[in-house]
């Protein structure tokens, strides 16, 4: 009898490609031991062992070879995780470094070459998670506040280019450069006259103080989203008051997160000109899933529910952090509401982004 063979990157049986969580699910299950089980062994939450066998999160290689050692899998689970080729790495990095750089240094149209890699990082951020995207518009932002120090026209486009970056980087869960960030994109809008560039960037650090877990944050967060919610017209001042909304509702300032939530749909409303390109992605959607949003902190799940569930049955589905984002509130309400298994099963079908705001939501929500 022939012994039984397994192709290279090939499941056992020679057929599916052999993952890092195929090979996790096959191990435990040989092992006789549930998620739950396994979980508590780590340990981890159920639902970050049950990414991980999808393949829908990546596990780092400490977690890996605590895996590998509780199930007796003699290293084979951390000989799948991906090998990076560090000196590739460090050259193609290297070579990008130069190459933005000289674009910066070199160009004709500083204030044009800022706005064009602006609209690219917004494109990208719409789909790309931010552990994946910031390295490079981090080195982006670096070559182009380099070129600006001898180009002071180009001031307004550095802010807008700094607020993105700072986006990016608060979603990679990189917060301290996150916030150097926005106050650098915040001093260039300053700098440049603009604003309601300042508030932007600035709204955008108060949104991110909002989210931490310390209430001195959110409390901090409250006044540095007022004292910049009046500094745009239109749909910029909605976004502004959005953000303020949520500030207060992650205190639990019910009256005033729905007074300033009921001012945002009036702004809104009487919007006849454009988005300022800083608000380009705000609409109605947006604004009602906000709504929701408060409406889970400020503990309304059946109002949650009813605003979260129309929104995100149509949204696009290559945005899928915010698609994901979003639907861990919808889960927190039902789950409120008692609809365990509907969230449980929503939960589920969230994909793997490289998102830090996203997995921590779904950590949180185990």
């Amino acid at each position: 009898m022939s012994a039984r063979v397994s192709l290279p990157g090939r499941g056992e049986d020679g057929g599916q490609m052999d993952t890092f969580g195929r090979r996790l699910r096959r191990l435990r299950e040989r092992a006789g031991l549930s998620q739950s089980q396994l979980a508590r062994l780590v340990p981890i939450s159920q639902s970050s062992l049950s990414r991980y066998e999808s393949d829908r999160q990546t596990v780092t290689p400490d977690l890996a070879a605590r895996l590998d050692d509780l199930l007796h899998a003699g290293g084979t689970l951390r000989a799948r995780l991906p090998r990076p080729d560090a000196a590739g790495d460090a050259v193609d990095t290297g070579v990008l470094d130069a190459a933005v750089l000289a674009a910066f240094e070199h160009t004709s149209d500083l204030a044009g070459l800022v706005a064009d890699h602006t609209a690219r990082f917004r494109r990208l951020d719409d789909v790309v998670g931010g552990r994946a995207l910031y390295p490079s518009v981090r080195r982006c932002f670096d070559a182009a506040s380099h070129a600006c120090r001898n180009d002071t026209t180009a001031l307004p486009g550095l802010s807008e280019l700094g607020q993105v970056a700072g986006w990016v980087a608060s979603d990679a869960g990189r917060t301290a450069d996150a916030t150097r960030l926005y106050l650098t994109a915040a001093e260039a809008g300053e700098t440049a006259g603009r604003l309601d560039l300042v508030a932007s960037a600035l709204s955008s650090l108060a949104y991110q103080l909002a989210n931490s877990s310390a209430l001195t944050d959110r409390a901090e967060a409250v006044l540095l989203a007022s004292a910049v919610a009046d500094r745009a017209d239109g749909a910029g001042r909605a976004l502004l008051l959005e953000r303020l909304a949520w500030a207060h509702a992650r205190i639990g300032d019910t009256t005033a997160a729905l007074r300033v939530l009921d001012e945002v749909d009036e702004v809104f409303d009487e919007v006849r000109d454009p988005a300022p390109s800083w608000a380009y992605w705000l609409d109605r959607d947006e604004i009602t899933v906000m709504r929701g949003r408060c409406m889970v902190e400020l503990h309304r799940p059946s109002v949650a529910i009813e605003l979260l569930s129309e929104p995100l049955s149509r949204y696009d589905p290559t945005r899928a952090r915010e698609r994901g984002l979003y639907t861990t509130y919808l889960a927190q309400a039902l789950v409120a509401a008692g609809d365990v298994t509907e969230a449980r099963r929503l939960l589920a079908e969230v994909p793997r982004t490289e998102s830090a705001r996203l997995e921590a939501r779904l950590d949180a929500l185990a």
